[in-house]
């Protein structure tokens, strides 16, 4: 599905850009003179429009989206310089090329001025059309590659969103169904599981751990899709309660695999509760699952400030990960390993760097294999007030 999506993207973008042809603005007083010029330019794919003084050509700015403007610097009233000028101060010339034609200004000064407003180009008259046509050209390729650029984003952009929320409706409408299945098998192991021959029993299991992870699943998509479809709430948070709070969830595990656990002294901010929870439960979570053959667990949460963020890094001595791996580790439904080796869902760290994102902050790692890793993240240092 998001195959097809985004190809569909891609032809509805390039398609709106083709049915949107460059503009091209002549601006010149004398009359042959602008006639000239647009039967050199013709033969280019776009719209040529034509203002005989400077007062026109910035009524056409108004009403049109050029690619490129041809100013003549001498002209009576308003001379090019000034017309540039006026014309920048408009929105939509943001960035659009001008290049002045003169027949006369040939002084080095002239240039410069043209250079100091912006201009892309001063050439003289008479023109050399080969030359001012593949000029042209050059502008007005960008110019469109540009606009194809600006349509795939924006079609990606809805077409995201709408794959969000697809995803957003189908996990919270089947939260239900699965929770049913869950319960149910899990009464039915409880009430018949010792009727059942080996067989019985090991199919059952199958069941109940497929509806466990279906369930986990469903979940961490909810978790997912809902950042950024709902408003993020900042508030005071105490960073060192959460973690202490996250650990405690883990307490079963720690104990397990004899886990050291430690953690300099951590902020407290504005921030979003539920993101400094999310970030804890995976990257400690994490630090936990992967472990390196025997070793117990060695896991360390740090704070410092740099600048105007605050630095988290969450280090431990887990299995590492490959460098080949950098593009996959943050994809959604991207997992290293088996399940069967180590169990997950693909959507924890994507869901942690979709909320930093949105945050205004940032998560990388580096990492040996066979030795650990370190995740770091950024967010805004909006530190409270101290008491």
């Amino acid at each position: 599905m998001t195959t097809a999506v985004l190809k569909n993207a891609v032809v509805a973008g390039a398609s709106a850009a083709k049915e949107c042809r460059p503009k091209i603005l002549l601006v010149d007083d004398r009359w042959e003179n602008l006639l000239a010029t647009e039967k050199v330019l013709k033969p280019l794919q776009a719209d040529i429009f034509k203002a005989a003084s400077g007062n026109e050509a910035l009524s056409l700015v108004l009403r049109h989206d050029f690619a490129i403007v041809l100013l003549d610097v001498q002209m009576p009233e308003m001379d090019g310089f000034e017309t540039a000028m006026l014309m920048q101060e408009h929105e939509s010339m943001a960035g659009v090329p001008i290049i002045f034609v003169t027949a006369i200004s040939k002084e080095d000064k002239y240039a410069s001025k043209a250079a100091e407003i912006g201009a892309v180009d001063y050439i003289f008259k008479p023109i050399n059309p080969d030359i001012l046509k593949s000029k042209v050209k050059v502008y007005l390729d960008l110019y469109v590659q540009r606009e194809e650029i600006m349509h795939l984003n924006a079609t990606l952009s809805q077409s995201n969103e709408e794959l969000e929320r697809f995803a957003y409706i189908c996990s919270h409408d089947m939260q239900e169904p699965v929770r049913m299945m869950n319960a149910f098998a899990g009464l039915l192991v409880d009430m018949s599981g010792q009727a059942l021959d080996d067989d019985g029993r090991r199919y059952l299991n199958f069941i109940v751990d497929n509806a466990r992870r279906m369930q986990k699943m469903i979940s961490d998509i909810l978790t997912f899709s809902r950042v950024g479809r709902e408003d993020i709430v900042l508030e005071m948070v105490d960073c060192e309660d959460i973690l202490q709070e996250t650990l405690s969830e883990f307490g079963d595990v720690i104990q397990g695999s004899h886990a050291e656990v430690t953690y300099g002294p951590l902020p407290r901010m504005e921030a979003s509760s539920t993101l400094i929870r999310v970030l804890f439960q995976n990257l400690v979570g994490n630090a936990l699952k992967f472990q390196n053959g025997s070793d117990p667990p060695v896991i360390s949460v740090t704070a410092a400030r740099e600048g105007g963020f605050w630095r988290f890094s969450v280090k431990d001595n887990g299995i590492g990960i490959d460098e080949s791996f950098r593009a996959r580790i943050f994809t959604i439904f991207q997992r290293l390993h088996r399940k069967e080796d180590y169990p997950g869902t693909g959507i924890g760290l994507s869901t942690c760097r979709k909320f930093i994102q949105l945050c205004g902050g940032d998560i990388d790692f580096t990492s040996t294999p066979g030795q650990g890793s370190n995740f770091h993240f950024t967010l805004p240092c909006k530190e409270a007030p101290q008491s």
